[in-house]
């Protein structure tokens, strides 16, 4: 028997850059129980599949604490709690700063004006050093120290190697100047490098962090559609407690202008409720008691009795706001290789800021030591990874977040990646391009016997498909009482079967009839043509003998279909119908809605099979459907849509779910991707570029040319600015 697993996805706290990932997420994968951790430096946070008997959180806490950072192992209170700690540490981080800033201007204004500081000033250099080393910036020795104990690197790693070094020599020559000079060697003092590296640093990942909370604002705005209190109604009084409190039964009040704050049947009262995060539609609609409400959705004019059918996690709103955590939380592709050049990435930096050392050292024009120095220093603090790590996931946040605000739902990173690419959208129709809410114009009853419609009307009540549901809303309120189906089998794509009375019956397409080898005569094939010639959907009853009945059936093309696909049109991307039902109806449709290739009578099996032929032939297909006989193309597209009002099976099988039924949602997600897609080559590129360039211009290569060095304040501004450009092009994606 498989072992019990738990896949879970948790905040972590304390990670300035994306080796820091890395090293946490090693610290994590080498633990025994730990099936799987994807540590996300940008959205701060790890999925984290487990198994339980084997390893706890709390071990796992301890553990990655010991390298200095903090998974936060409450899943019920996870993001408050997180957001609290995160809060706490941007609070200490500013703290630090000012500290920094303020201790570090007088060594940096007094250096500029005196080049070689007497020795009194340095010693005045030292004391005011030693706030900004060993307050503000001692996170940096610390964490370098404890993941060097376990043969890992980090930003911290090449911050407190090239500070150090800076602190180290500065000390060495001011209490022993004489030595240095007695030797030959330059007795300067770097103590100004020391602590403006240190307070540029402090900056850059204070405004990183800032504008890193705007992108993981999405979350944010979604839990805040859940309020803390609610009015409950027990025995006739109004009790105010908290929502937690709340269970599945409770009658609950919602006073005009609150948020609804779970799923339920209003009961009693009438009111506009404005539900667009939801349907994606951009009026409110009508409740009255009968219709079902959504957590997170706004009441406008009345108020409204609800009788509360699910809470906390079960609620539409939770499980949308757990998928928006674990598609943050998920990589896209090309975010491992990313992760794979940053892994190796500070080891490098280090062995080339040793060799610039001894080249500079032993070949360098005199005082080669202070040139010696101040290369490494550069090369040390320049390299850092930090915008390489963000350039992907910060990109991808935003736009899951933009997404989530739009009633856009990515499962994971990689359907956001892979949607842009799309130049064939395949579509199914009933239910996507039409409403999927289809009235039976009439039925036909062969024999006329009145059983035929009894069996009918038992045979689709327990089926989902969306033309039974039409069935048997229509024999219902004719009055005819449903017959009670036993066996009842769901065939996908073709119909139903069941037994009554000890005779098996059929209800689907005809295509499902023939298989089945029923006899149909001249006459009743005669009927059944012209429904089609005159674009009805059909639905057949028979029985394994012969043909009983048939019903003829309208679905009312989407308002939003014909201009979707005229945008789509626009965007290069070629729209293919795929459809199960017959030609006539499926023609009407394509007419109405401007699509110009369509396919009719097909089987699940046969959309999956022009899906592969699609791709085989080079093209990115996505497929956007909404039934279970949709799962099997959804599965085979490069990019699975299920449409949020379709059956939970298209909608787990699918990378992206969208929750209204408007088909501009589809368009939204291949511009919102084709955007994030550009954003993230942006940011790689500039991210490779800046170490490209800056990294030789450090290391002092260019020297011959302009007998300039770059300064390793200068650097290590030039490195945090890098960062907070990177976010802050990612964050661009909110305003598309």
């Amino acid at each position: 028997m498989k072992p019990f697993e738990i896949d879970i996805t948790l905040p972590v706290s304390g990670m300035s850059c994306a080796a820091c990932a890395i090293s946490a997420e090693s610290m994590l994968k080498a633990q025994q129980g730990v099936k799987s951790a994807t540590v996300n430096y940008a959205s701060k946070s790890v999925r984290l599949i487990y198994q339980p008997d084997v390893v706890g959180l709390d071990e796992l806490q301890r553990n990655l604490s010991s390298i200095g950072y903090d998974l936060i192992a409450d899943p019920v209170d996870k993001l408050a709690t997180f957001e609290r700690m995160e809060l706490a540490k941007l609070n200490l981080l500013r703290r630090k700063l000012i500290i920094a800033a303020l201790f570090s201007f007088p060594i940096f204004v007094l250096s500029m004006l005196v080049h070689h500081p007497p020795l009194w000033m340095q010693f005045l250099f030292l004391a005011l050093s030693i706030p900004v080393i060993f307050y503000s910036g001692i996170s940096f020795y610390t964490t370098a120290w404890n993941l060097a104990l376990r043969k890992q690197t980090s930003m911290d790693t090449l911050v407190a190697l090239g500070t150090g070094a800076a602190l180290a020599i500065s000390l060495a020559n001011t209490v022993f100047p004489n030595y240095f000079t007695a030797n030959g060697l330059s007795s300067h003092v770097y103590y100004e490098s020391a602590v403006v590296i240190i307070t540029l640093i402090l900056l850059g990942r204070f405004l990183e962090d800032r504008s890193r909370n705007k992108a993981s604002a999405a979350i944010k705005s979604l839990m805040n559609l859940q309020p803390e209190t609610v009015t409950r109604i027990s025995g006739g009084k109004e009790e105010t407690i908290a929502l937690k409190n709340i269970n599945a039964g409770d009658i609950i009040l919602v006073k005009p202008g609150n948020t609804i704050p779970v799923d339920g049947i209003v009961i009693e009262g009438s009111s506009w409720v404005e539900e667009s995060m939801m349907s994606g539609e951009p009026l409110p609609v009508f409740k009255q008691a009968g219709d079902g409400v959504l957590a997170g959705t706004g009441n406008q004019k009345g108020a409204l009795t609800i009788n509360t059918l699910k809470t906390g996690s079960q609620t539409v709103l939770s499980r949308i706001i757990a998928m928006v955590e674990e598609a943050q939380s998920s990589k896209a592709p090309v975010q491992k290789l990313v992760d794979r050049i940053s892994a190796i990435f500070v080891p490098v930096v280090i062995i080339i800021a040793l060799l610039t050392f001894i080249t500079w050292f032993f070949v360098g024009p005199e005082p080669s030591i202070t040139y010696a120095i101040v290369t490494s220093i550069s090369v040390l603090v320049i390299a850092c990874p930090c915008a390489l790590g963000l350039a992907t996931p910060t990109a991808l946040i935003v736009a899951i977040g933009r997404g989530a605000s739009q009633g856009i739902l990515f499962r994971n990173a990689s359907g956001l990646e892979t949607a842009g690419k799309t130049d064939v959208l395949v579509i199914d129709k009933t239910g996507t391009l039409t409403t999927g809410k289809p009235g039976v114009e009439k039925i036909i009853n062969f024999d006329n016997n009145q059983q035929n419609l009894i069996v009918f009307a038992g045979l689709s009540r327990i089926s989902d498909h969306p033309l039974s549901s039409a069935v048997s809303k229509y024999l219902s309120e004719n009055g005819i009482e449903a017959a009670k189906i036993d066996d009842f089998s769901d065939i996908p794509g073709k119909g139903i079967s069941g037994w009554y009375d000890q005779q098996k019956y059929l209800a689907g397409s005809l295509s499902l009839l023939e298989s089945e080898g029923v006899i149909i005569n001249e006459t009743d094939r005669q009927v059944i043509k012209k429904m089609e010639e005159e674009a009805y959907s059909i639905t057949l009853l028979a029985t394994p003998e012969k043909l009983l009945a048939a019903a003829a059936i309208s679905d009312k093309v989407r308002e939003s279909s014909a201009s979707a696909v005229a945008a789509l049109k626009l965007m290069k991307i070629k729209v293919i119908m795929l459809t199960g039902d017959h030609r006539a109806s499926a023609k009407q449709i394509a007419a109405q809605t401007g699509i110009e290739a369509f396919e009719s009578g097909l089987s699940p099996e046969d959309k999956a099979i022009r899906i592969r032929n699609l791709q085989a032939a080079g093209h990115k297909v996505a497929m956007a459907g909404d039934g279970i006989n949709d799962t099997i193309a959804l599965a085979a597209a490069d990019t699975g849509v299920a449409m949020g009002s379709g059956s939970d099976a298209s909608i787990g099988i699918a990378a992206i779910t969208i929750t209204g039924s408007s088909l501009h949602q589809i368009v939204e997600v291949i511009r919102l991707s084709r955007k994030t897609n550009r954003i993230i080559r942006q940011n790689l590129f500039w991210a490779f570029f800046y170490n490209v360039l800056m990294l030789p211009l450090a290391a002092g290569l260019f020297f011959s040319f302009t007998h300039q060095l770059l300064n390793p304040m200068i650097a290590s501004a030039s490195m945090a600015m890098s960062s907070v450009s990177v976010v802050m092009n990612s964050l661009r994606i909110r305003n598309s």
